[in-house]
């Protein structure tokens, strides 16, 4: 399953707070990056540098310019998990879901996209949950992938 990245924030020596679409929220201390890349070294030299982290379109990566980026899965990987664990709504639930089917028929937003007819810009607002898609929609995305819609209630926690 691929893990995308919600949000991210710069903490105290040189550690980040990463949110992920599932909630889970993650510590990566960037330290652990220095025998590999020592191109990370350059935060401890670029004052503000490190605070100017920002999530990549899509979620599957952070960056701060075009030299220095991470991939989501390693953050996924090789973070600590905090125990919290934050609300992320039908609207994510639904974001997460669609990702998840995606990665198990094998197929990308562009893919999915040209079986639906649905533009992929739109698929990526879906799974970023920054879109409340028709019904109707839904069910072309399920189609589009060989899948059946399941809609229910549950109770509330």
């Amino acid at each position: 399953m691929t893990h995308r990245i919600k949000s991210v924030h710069p903490l105290e020596d040189f550690t980040l707070l990463a949110v992920f679409q599932n909630g889970i929220e993650k510590k990566y201390d960037i330290h652990c990056l220095y025998p590999i890349f020592p191109q990370f070294r350059k935060f401890e030299t670029s004052a503000g540098l490190f605070e100017q982290v920002k999530v990549d379109v899509g979620g599957y990566g952070i960056s701060w310019d075009d030299e220095l980026d991470l991939d989501a899965e390693d953050i996924w990987e090789n973070g600590t998990e905090t125990g919290n664990r934050q609300e992320i709504g039908s609207a994510g639930m639904l974001a997460e879901s669609l990702a998840a089917a995606r990665d198990i028929v094998g197929m990308t937003q562009k893919q999915l996209s040209e079986a639906t007819g649905i533009y992929q810009a739109d698929i990526s607002k879906i799974e970023r949950a920054a879109a409340n898609p028709s019904l109707n929609t839904l069910k072309r995305l399920a189609d589009g992938m060989g899948m059946d819609l399941k809609i229910e209630f549950a109770p509330k926690n």
